[in-house]
């Protein structure tokens, strides 16, 4: 391996990562029966009450989250476009199911920041407007550490 690539290798690295994830949460209802009614490939549900992870945090709501694996990016709307794309094709059927069961919609972005190498945190009109169109709020988180080494 040449020193380019060293510090190729060290930049990619030190670029932060990003995931974006949207949930639908309830107080009242568990969710379950949306992985049928929405049928989005990968999506996961969780009960009140629920362990967090590994921790002994618990669920404070029923919830329904689709999330997208970790990516390296500089831009936040690139994550959140990516997003939006995966879920246009089910948009009615979410939409709807937040009114009908007056649900909670939530979208995240979870930033891994390496060696104070913060992303862009511009959002596009575009990607705005289709988060109003969910009713959905927004939610980014930045936590500093470190890079994993491969």
């Amino acid at each position: 391996m040449s020193a380019t690539d060293d510090i190729d290798l060290e930049l990619r690295q030190l670029t932060p990562s990003v995931r974006a994830a949207f949930r639908l949460t309830s107080e009242r209802h568990t969710l379950d029966h949306l992985l049928g009614e929405i049928g989005l490939e990968g999506a996961t549900t969780w009960q009140k009450g629920e362990n967090i992870a590994a921790s002994d945090l618990q669920r404070r709501t029923n919830g329904w989250c689709f999330e997208l694996p970790w990516q390296r990016t500089y831009m936040l709307d690139d994550a959140l476009s990516e997003l939006l794309r995966s879920l246009t094709p089910h948009r009615d059927e979410i939409v709807a199911a937040a009114r009908a069961l007056d649900l909670d919609a939530h979208f995240a972005l979870e930033t891994r920041m390496y060696a104070e190498r913060a992303p862009a945190a511009y959002l596009s009109p575009a990607n705005v407007k289709a988060i109003a169109t969910y009713g959905a709020s927004l939610d980014t988180a930045v936590t500093p550490s470190v890079p994993e080494r491969s």
